[in-house]
């Protein structure tokens, strides 16, 4: 098949490079002049890491990240709002703090030896479809196909949702972050988070080789401002609220070297329409907060690489797809959308409910065991999940390291 990708990001690499592999002629378009990884370290769940030692990447991947074990978030106070830990599940269960970019690297570059096509400085922003044909415009009204296949990979703002008319449920938050990655010298096993009373919550991920990412929430607002104070005044600030941030900040140069992202989360009514398919972020964007954009955006990579080579057709492959990704990406969009809220909040009641409930759940059996498998990745809705699917795929990876 000839087949259009929209997006040089984690999804969109992942399918282009294996459908190329699978032997079909892939075009890969990318808005940015230059293929590059956007954002700066993140959280790689045990589900993300089952579809990465499938494709054959997880050890590169380990060796240049930090195993992590632990999310614990405090209060500035010192006091602890919630402390979920990784072997509870099981003794090898862990998430990896890894930066972006080196798993963007290894899976652009398998697309350039397996030889994708890869457009640079495309933006796409129409579609148009002749019975089992698909072509798309993109920025400068050029007209690229015809292609059996578009995959729409185009990010969490994806301009090829919006003009596919497709209904879809969008919630702009005015929580925002600055991210940065610098050297560190702590705790390289767990994820730390610190909230204050003002809404303030920022997050301190290792990502190996010395370095962590360090997350600074604030008001969306509020960005102009910071970076206009400048850089003194905010590592003053970051010193005040987190010291032991300090020593992340302190090596930046300018506030040029500071991300900043927004939050949103937006659910298509459905993800195909014919021979368009849209996958990761631009089928349902999620905040940050539980950590899964990522892994979704393999998994579904994955799952639809594997219909389109089991189905007989593409009608078939695309509704299998379907069929196999709602439920987990529904849980996931409707969970984070419910507690984005309680995450930056500088509500008091709702700080209140948060910190009288965050404690106390994870103790409880039940509860406490949901709330770790949801951290993970693994489930797959309200009631269902595919722990032991990925238990065992992780057990057999690391049986062969042993052997090894």
């Amino acid at each position: 098949m000839q087949i259009a990708v929209a997006g040089a990001g984690i999804a969109g690499s992942t399918a282009a490079w294996r459908l190329q592999q699978a032997g079909h002629h892939v075009t890969l378009f990318e808005q940015a002049e230059k293929c590059h990884p956007v954002g700066a370290g993140i959280m790689l769940q045990p589900s993300g890491q089952a579809v990465l030692h499938e494709l054959g990447l997880l050890d590169d991947v380990v060796r240049d990240s930090s195993r992590i074990g632990r999310l614990h978030a405090k209060h500035q106070n010192g006091r602890t709002l919630v402390d979920l830990q990784y072997q509870r599940l099981s003794c090898q269960a862990c998430a990896r703090g890894v930066r972006r970019s080196v798993i963007f690297r290894l899976l652009f570059e398998r697309c350039q030896n397996e030889g994708v096509r890869i457009m640079e400085n495309t933006r796409l922003l129409n579609i148009s479809q002749d019975g089992n044909v698909v072509h798309v415009v993109d920025g400068v009204s050029n007209r690229h196909g015809p292609f059996d296949l578009l995959i729409a990979a185009d990010g969490s703002a994806s301009t090829l949702r919006q003009a596919s008319g497709i209904p879809t449920r969008i919630k702009e938050y005015q929580d925002a972050a600055l991210w940065v990655v610098g050297p560190w010298s702590g705790d390289e096993t767990c994820l730390q988070q610190l909230v204050g009373r003002d809404g303030r919550l920022v997050g301190i991920l290792p990502v190996g080789g010395g370095e962590c990412s360090f997350f600074w929430g604030l008001r969306k607002s509020e960005e102009k401002a910071t970076r206009e104070a400048g850089l003194q005044q905010w590592q003053a600030q970051v010193a005040e609220f987190c010291p032991a941030a300090s020593e992340i900040v302190g090596q930046l140069q300018s506030m040029d070297d500071v991300i900043f992202s927004s939050y949103r989360n937006a659910r298509m009514s459905r993800v195909i329409d014919r021979r368009v398919v849209w996958i990761g972020d631009s089928a349902h964007a999620t905040s940050p907060h539980l950590g899964q954009g990522l892994n979704l955006a393999l998994q579904d990579s994955l799952a639809l690489v594997r219909a389109l080579q089991s189905s007989e057709d593409i009608d078939s492959a695309l509704a299998d797809y379907e069929s196999a990704r709602s439920s987990t990406t529904a849980f996931y969009g409707r969970l984070t959308g419910w507690l984005t809220p309680f995450f930056q909040t500088p509500n008091r009641l709702l700080q209140f409910g948060r910190d009288l409930a965050l404690p106390v759940m994870p103790r409880l059996p039940w509860i406490g065991t949901q709330m770790l498998l949801t951290m993970a990745g693994m489930k797959t809705g309200w009631l269902a999940d595919q722990r032991e699917a990925i238990e065992a795929l992780l057990n057999d990876r690391n049986d062969d390291q042993m052997e090894k």
